[in-house]
């Protein structure tokens, strides 16, 4: 079974950015993809800077480095698929701009996955919400969480039961029973989201999720922001003006 308590296996470390506010964290992730995506595609230098940030920030977060690395593969096949596009066009303007390209895709991922493990789903949520990002997207996505872990509940379920019954052989039939147990998990999962929504509406929900009332956040902390802000703002400056 997949809980919010295993999407956030690692979300309640006691390390210093851990213990930052989720505000915090989320402004200063923004900030950084943003000054990433800004950097100019030549200047490979600064984005070896920022990767050296970033990798600092995952040694202070005492995140595994197996966990980090398993969900940055979803990157591989993009990456393999680029390299191997740029191997047809042996240019080093092309090779240049690949790697500009590939390492803010890694960097960008990278900050985004550091995010998510150093802060719980239901902390990210509120400070959407206190920074007033629209309600109806935070709902939406608190929403996505919520089927997801739906979606590998009954997939567990289903896996499990069809182990127990000896698995299947050969590649055509694990194609076939792929499928059906690919539909069987779609008709499930929409039956289970139709009476969570009837639920909600019973229990009085109308479209938006109810304020929560969070604590104000330290100054100290915001000087977290401020740091990052220039940092990114004199790299992005260096960039621009090399």
């Amino acid at each position: 079974m997949l809980s919010h308590d295993m999407l956030d296996a690692w979300a309640h470390l006691g390390s210093p950015v851990h213990q930052l506010d989720a505000r915090v964290k989320l402004v200063c992730a923004l900030v950084l993809v943003v000054a990433i995506l800004a950097t100019p595609v030549a200047a490979n230098v600064l984005q070896a800077v920022y990767a050296a940030v970033l990798v600092a920030i995952a040694a202070a977060s005492r995140l595994p480095a197996a966990w980090v690395l398993r969900r940055m593969a979803i990157l591989a096949p993009f990456l393999v698929l680029g390299t191997v596009a740029v191997m047809f066009l042996p240019s080093a303007e092309a090779i240049s701009l690949w790697i500009s390209v590939g390492g803010k895709c890694v960097l960008a991922l990278l900050g985004s996955v550091l995010l998510a493990g150093t802060t719980t789903s239901a902390d990210l949520l509120r400070a959407a919400h206190a920074l007033h990002v629209p309600r109806t997207l935070t709902a939406l996505s608190g929403f996505a969480l919520a089927y997801i872990a739906v979606l590998a509940e009954e997939a567990g379920r289903m896996i499990t039961a069809m182990r127990s019954r000896g698995g299947v052989r050969g590649l055509g039939r694990r194609l076939r029973v792929g499928v059906s147990m690919l539909a069987t998990l779609m008709a499930r999962t929409a039956e289970r989201a139709d009476r969570i929504a009837l639920a909600m509406v019973a229990r009085g929900y109308r479209g938006t999720m109810p304020a929560l009332a969070q604590e104000r956040v330290p100054a100290a902390q915001w000087a977290v922001v401020g740091g990052v802000v220039a940092l990114t703002g004199a790299l992005t400056w260096l960039g621009v003006s090399a």
